[in-house]
């Protein structure tokens, strides 16, 4: 069976990439034609893909923090049901 983690991270990882070489080679092509109307539009490239980089971003934070939420809920019931047998392993 596929670990669902490591899918996960293989297209976090794949769409970083992505992002970070569409941001770099929007900012090689506003250096190299530096034009203004052309600097107009790729300023608002630039200013769009990070908005979606910080998009992602914020969704992968608030799904660490549900992931990090369970695992606590778990620590705890796995605490708990240690406590109950009466045994401390």
């Amino acid at each position: 069976m596929a670990d669902p983690d490591a899918a996960m991270w293989t297209t976090i990882g794949a769409g970083s990439i992505g992002t970070a070489l569409g941001v770099f080679g929007t900012i090689i092509v506003a250096m190299i034609n530096r034009q203004p109307p052309m600097a107009v539009l790729i300023d608002a490239r630039i200013r769009t893909l990070i908005e979606g980089y910080e998009k992602h971003v914020n969704d992968l934070q608030q799904e660490i923090q549900k992931l990090e939420a369970k695992v606590n809920a778990l620590t705890k019931a796995l605490e708990e049901a240690k406590a109950s047998r009466g045994i401390g392993i």
